[in-house]
């Protein structure tokens, strides 16, 4: 009767050893109602210096019908304890990667996986908040994108703008965020950065992106046109710089150039007769 009382206590012990990692995982998981899991922690320590006392009672005593039902609470509570951490444990990382895979999707594009407009937003205004240095907006276009649609599909299409995105991503300075607004409209945020760095950036973009593409038994030269604004010279607001930016790279599209800054461009006439945005 001791015997079999010692060994399903063990088997109780057993399991709060075993619950013991687990929660301590939840705990560093840091969910909603932390310090709950933390003192569940405390309490399943607690628990085990409470089976060894037990264990040591059971060694030292004759063992009758009521610790043998005693021994059983302890196992049943020790197994109970471990399945209830494991499946908390399993619904908790499952709810953290549901809720981090959402976050990914509502702040990257679903085509190019490059960040989209709410990151690019949201990161623009946070640059501006701070207001600690300088930072280049780039707006790119590609050109004649239209085309390949009408011409090839827009599964194509697609393809197009998935390799044009990787090109412009793997040249990508560890500081600069790429991304994608829509369409064939492409946009990096270069901080802390002056004019001839985004120079030549730009410049990387463009040979970069007028590199062939093999799409559909077709080879392609996609062109793309650039456009740069300069925080707080161009503009001391998310709005203001954009809408610069855009300007730049609407000239640059009509001079058939590889990039324009917007000071260039209120510096720079436009020739007789074409239309000046």
């Amino acid at each position: 009767m001791t015997a079999f009382a010692i060994f399903i206590v063990l088997i109780g012990l057993m399991g709060l050893l075993a619950s013991l990692i687990p929660t301590y995982q939840i705990c560093q998981l840091k969910p909603p109602q932390s310090q709950g899991w933390y003192l569940l922690l405390c309490m399943i320590g607690l628990f085990i210096f409470g089976y060894l006392g037990f264990l040591w009672m059971l060694l030292n005593r004759e063992t009758g019908p009521l610790e043998t039902v005693v021994s059983l609470v302890f196992s049943a509570g020790g197994a109970f304890v471990w399945l209830v951490v494991k499946m908390s444990k399993k619904t908790i990382v499952k709810l953290q990667d549901t809720l981090e895979d959402k976050h990914y999707q509502a702040y990257h594009d679903s085509l190019t996986d490059l960040p989209n407009r709410h990151m690019l937003y949201e990161t623009m205004e946070r640059l501006i908040r701070e207001n600690g240095s300088s930072f280049t907006f780039i707006m790119m276009d590609l050109n004649d994108f239209k085309m390949i649609n009408d011409n090839l599909g827009h599964d194509a299409g697609d393809k197009v703008l998935e390799i044009i995105a990787y090109r412009i991503e793997r040249i990508m300075p560890p500081q600069a965020l790429p991304a994608r607004l829509g369409g064939d409209e492409f946009a990096v945020i270069l901080p802390k950065s002056e004019l001839g760095q985004a120079q030549r950036l730009a410049a990387q973009i463009q040979k970069a992106v007028i590199e062939d593409i093999h799409c559909e038994g077709h080879l392609l030269a996609v062109g793309i046109s650039i456009g740069m604004a300069l925080y707080p010279q161009d503009g001391d607001d998310r709005k203001t710089l954009m809408k610069h930016a855009d300007i730049a790279m609407y000239r640059s599209k009509q001079n058939n150039s590889d990039y324009e800054t917007f000071s260039q461009v209120i510096d720079t006439p436009p020739p007789l007769g074409q239309f000046s945005p």
